[in-house]
């Protein structure tokens, strides 16, 4: 079975390069430790898995999303069907159900373990391929994580993106 991924539209496509058009989507965030979602990612895991107001459990989706500036965070994306009516209210004080709007963002894909090393590299090459593009960043910095951490590195896929303007 398929796992829903957050919606979006190519604009452009270049190499590992990507602008996309996101629509609008609903996320449970939590401020994160590290990469390794000891903190934030257990709190989005056990909301899902029914710790929450109606005990009730919600379908994964892809990507997990951590914002790498000011506070990391962890996010889950929340399943089209569902409106921020609709979802239950987080148990953990931690956890924060909120929506975001249609965006406009820069990305660059690449496979292997997300180190902050490597996702360092990546934020590097974006920013140098939007001033080759004569696009300005106007949000931070994110890493886009589509992969269980079973999954061999060769196999998964990552992205950092940027919300342009």
């Amino acid at each position: 079975m398929a796992i829903e991924k957050a919606s979006y539209n190519v604009v452009l496509k270049e190499h590992s390069f990507e602008i996309r058009e996101y629509e609008p989507m609903i996320v449970a965030i939590s401020k994160e430790s590290d990469l390794r979602g000891y903190s934030g990612f257990n709190e989005a895991f056990n909301y899902i898995s029914g710790s929450n107001s109606s005990n009730a459990k919600i379908a994964m989706t892809t990507p997990v999303i951590n914002d790498l500036e000011n506070e990391m965070t962890t996010a889950f994306v929340m399943p089209k069907e569902y409106t921020l009516d609709d979802l239950p209210n987080p148990v953990s004080p931690n956890l924060k159900i909120m929506p975001i709007g249609e965006r406009k963002c820069a990305v660059i894909m690449f496979s292997g373990n997300a180190s902050m090393s490597t996702v360092k590299e990546k934020i590097i090459l974006l920013q140098e391929w939007l001033k080759t593009k004569e696009l300005t960043p106007i949000g931070t910095f994110q890493l886009a994580r589509y992969n269980p951490p079973f999954i061999p590195s060769f196999m998964k896929r990552n992205e950092v993106l940027v919300e342009i303007s």
